[in-house]
């Protein structure tokens, strides 16, 4: 800030100066001019004026205000009267004037008046005029303009955009770090760089003409653009551009606002990719991926491509309502698909259902449709979304499955599991019609003495046709079972006594009494038959069935091909059963129970999976003997929980032993009878038993046939195998596929492990049935994702067959036979699984193919 002139001020009071200077007199007004003096006194600064001794000759107003002057100082020395000035900037710069004879400018803080002034201190002759003001004002301004300077470059510098401003010739007025991060540039190398120069090519020309476009008006814009840096790698930015103009409305300059988006840009890139792959996942999808209305006929209003390879209809043909799906449903299924949709329209829960539909030829096929409704905010319903699968190939597997579940595969007759079935409903209508039934078992003589003299084919030529016979001369209303074996059984409802069951035998036997001519001889098919009548020698069905078994026992002692209709004397057998338990309580008390311990292999590798636990008994007159010299034990619920109890015992000790020994046995399976599982504490006891031997739950597996599932108490073995099984222990299903197999439990029961009977095996090469059933079995628990475990593998065809199928685990003689606990060791140790020798797959049907020419 400039003052006013001051040599005009010098000159005015340099003609006024008496013989030593201006005038003491108060503010010495009369030794200057009139001029000098109104104009010191009117102008707004503060002015003193000190002789060559330092002391004051003169003040105006405005300085007596602002330094706080009460009494006249005229004549004071300032040292004396302000000596705070003393060795400051003030004292220096007054003496330098004074020395230097020149005008001294500087700004100063004032301490005693907490004051900044700024102040000119001028020589005027040998006095020194001193002109001073207070600047406080303009210092808080320009401090309050510097901060705000400060945050806005902090602001600038620190802002996640980009910012550019350049003029018109391109170079750069302002640009902030970001941008230059951004663009990989600095500003620098960016003052007068065309924008063309850092934009990706292909974004040139698009931003070139929406700048001309928006150029004439000024009006700001936006664009996304690649910028393109020295190392030739793109980011992406939207950019906000906005135009500086003059007082004439030109634009002189460009602002750009940049905001990274190369980061939201590669996520829709990711979004578009997955989008295409979702889409050609589900276009490539075996089934239908849809999305159609609530209501039928549900159109849709989204179907993949896989529709076509289902229906015949093409996607297209079902979105343009060519089509509709609710139109190919089978015409008998359509009510229980609208039933299962509206109920998960209410339930708010998905649906599952199987049904028929036919195709665009004409074929009817299984669909599985799998699916939920889409509700808006409020909670309306707004489409169904689901995947349609064909399970035609399933439904086909699954009911040969039942149907081998319940029919005999070489009579094509009931087994023993459907026979059950029609006994139990055959005798709650006798009962309900005050009509008697008659139960009548057969055993095809000498059956043993065919196969063992012509071979299994002969024997099962005779089965077949001994089949044949009994269902032609069959009344519609009977049942004929093969219940295995050479035993088949007849349900005759709807008696009065026993005269008529022979009645109704005569014609069979007749039939039966007919030769077999089987390659150029006579095979005989006569049989031997025992009968019982319901109500009168039992009223129950397993009942009626000992005493039919009774009456056949007998009728073989007297000499075969006889008809014997159960008496009372009739005790044979039932001795013989009471010998079988009188035998288990003498092994119970001696503790002759032992474990033998058969290997269960892993067909892929070889490598021993683990053991089955089989039951022996050391006879003291005969030796080790098998658990069917004391079959009828396991009949008897307390004989047969005690033979358990002992079996179990060994068991875990052995299974302790072997893993405190670090022996890798990998897990034992041993069988549980129906008995075990009445009552809810079987599974307690077991876990409580592993607990106590510290052995893993999963290295025990429970191996029980469907026979322990027919019957009461079902409820109590569903509960026991699922505590075991929660708790690690894998259930096994024994014997499948030979009477009992039941599509149910597997559905029921949490069944790990399938365990086909060795009666499928032993056949494989010699009967095509056999492996089409060993097949659909083990395509069953790949589905299911069940183990399964052939059990009888004797040679190394079968071996390689059933793991050609996918068969898991193989157990028989050809991996070893069941030996004692103290073997374990060893046979574990030595194992080598590249000692069985298998063949290639091709011999496995050579009998067969030799036969066919």
């Amino acid at each position: 800030m400039r003052f006013w002139g001051q040599s005009w001020l010098r000159r005015r009071l340099a003609g006024h100066r008496g013989p030593s200077g201006l005038q003491h007199e108060p503010h010495s007004a009369s030794s200057l001019s009139r001029y000098a003096l109104a104009f010191v006194e009117s102008t707004s600064d503060c002015v003193f004026f000190l002789d060559h001794d330092w002391r004051f000759t003169f003040y105006n107003s405005c300085a007596a205000a602002e330094l706080k002057i009460k009494t006249d100082i005229i004549g004071c020395r300032i040292w004396e009267r302000f000596p705070k000035t003393i060795g400051t900037i003030f004292e220096e710069n007054y003496r330098r004037a004074m020395a230097e004879r020149s005008t001294r400018v500087f700004e100063a803080y004032f301490e005693p008046l907490s004051s900044w002034y700024e102040v000119h201190a001028t020589p005027v002759g040998d006095d020194l005029m001193v002109i001073f003001r207070s600047i406080d004002e303009r210092r808080s301004a320009a401090e309050a303009l510097q901060a705000r300077e400060q945050q806005l470059a902090t602001v600038f510098g620190q802002t996640m955009v980009g910012i550019l401003h350049r003029d018109r010739q391109s170079r750069v007025l302002m640009v902030n770090q970001r941008f230059c991060d951004m663009v990989g540039r600095s500003r620098d190398e960016l003052d007068g760089l065309p924008m063309s120069a850092f934009t990706h090519p292909d974004d040139i020309e698009r931003g070139i003409a929406l700048e001309q476009q928006h150029l004439a008006s000024a009006l700001p814009f936006q664009l996304e653009k690649r910028y393109l840096r020295p190392d030739g790698t793109a980011i992406w930015c939207a950019v906000n551009v906005s135009f500086v103009c003059d007082e004439t409305g030109s634009p002189v300059s460009t602002i750009a606002v940049a905001e990274d988006i190369t980061a939201r840009k590669m996520a829709e890139e990711q979004a578009r990719e997955s989008q295409r792959q979702l889409s050609t996942f589900i276009n490539h999808l075996p089934g239908i991926v849809y999305q159609c209305g609530t209501a039928a006929p549900w159109p849709f209003t989204l179907v993949s491509e896989g529709a076509e390879a289902l229906t015949g209809y093409t996607a297209g043909e079902f979105l343009d309502g060519t089509i509709r799906w609710g139109e190919i449903i089978h015409p008998d299924d359509l009510p229980m698909v609208d039933g299962a949709i509206a109920n998960s329209l209410r339930s708010k829960e998905v649906f599952d259902v199987a049904y028929r539909i036919r195709t665009r030829s004409g074929e009817t096929r299984w669909m599985a449709d799998r699916g939920q409704c889409i509700y808006d905010a409020s909670g309306e319903p707004q489409f169904l979304e689901g995947i349609i699968s064909d399970v035609t190939a399933q439904k086909e597997a699954e009911e040969k499955i039942l149907w081998a579940a319940h029919h005999d595969h070489l009579t094509r007759l009931p087994n023993r599991a459907l026979f059950q079935i029609r006994l139990s409903t055959a005798l709650e209508q006798s009962a309900s019609r005050n009509r008697k039934l008659g139960l009548v078992i057969l055993d095809v003589d000498h059956l043993k003495e065919i196969n063992d003299t012509l071979g299994h084919d002969a024997g099962d030529a005779v089965l077949q046709t001994v089949a044949n016979r009994l269902s032609a001369a069959a009344r519609p209303i009977d049942t004929v079972a093969r219940n295995g074996g050479d035993e088949f059984a007849i349900i005759f409802p709807e008696i009065d006594n026993e005269q008529d069951i022979k009645t109704l035998l005569a014609p069979i036997q007749e039939q039966l009494h007919k030769p077999l001519p089987y390659a150029g001889r006579p095979l005989d098919c006569r049989a031997s038959i025992g009968a019982s009548i319901w109500p009168d020698h039992a009223t129950e069905a397993a009942d009626l069935v000992k005493q039919a078994d009774i009456a056949l026992y007998t009728a073989k002692a007297t000499g075969r091909d006889k008809m014997m209709v159960f008496e009372p004397s009739m005790r044979t057998e039932a001795q013989r059963k009471v010998e079988m338990r009188n035998n288990a309580r003498g092994a119970i008390d001696a503790r002759s129970i032992e474990p033998f311990y058969q290997p269960k292999v892993h067909l892929s590798s070889g490598e021993i999976a683990g053991f089955e636990a089989l039951l022996r008994w050391r006879n003291p007159h005969a030796g080790i003997e098998l658990p069917g010299s004391i079959q009828a034990a396991f009949d008897d619920p307390h004989l047969a929980m005690a033979l358990s109890k002992q079996m179990h015992d060994m068991v875990f000790d052995d299974m302790r032993r072997w893993l405190q020994s670090g022996i890798p046995f990998g897990h034992v399976a041993i069988n549980a009878s129906a008995a075990e599982f009445r009552g809810m504490d079987f599974a307690d006891r077991i876990l409580e038993r592993l607990r106590n031997a510290d052995i893993p739950p999963h290295c025990l597996e429970i191996e029980v046939t469907e026979t322990v599932f027919l019957g009461r108490g079902a409820e109590f073995i569903e509960k026991n195998l699922r505590a075991l099984s929660e708790e690690g222990v894998k259930i096994a299903l024994d014997d499948f596929g030979t009477g009992y197999a039941s599509l149910s439990h597997l559905k029921q029961f949490p069944v790990d492990i399938i365990k086909i009977d060795r009666s499928f095996v032993h056949d494989l090469a010699s009967n095509p049935d056999d492996p089409a059933i060993l097949q659909a079995v083990v395509s069953l628990g790949k589905s299911l994702g069940i183990t399964t475990v052939a059990e009888g593998v004797e040679t190394s065809v079968q071996a390689i067959f059933l793991r050609s199928q996918g068969c898991d685990l193989g157990q028989g003689f050809l991996f070893g036979k069941a030996s004692p606990s103290k073997l374990i060791p060893d046979l574990v140790a030595s194992w080598n699984p590249g000692q069985f020798s298998i063949p290639e797959l091709d011999t496995l049907f050579l009998k067969e193919r030799k036969q066919r020419r």
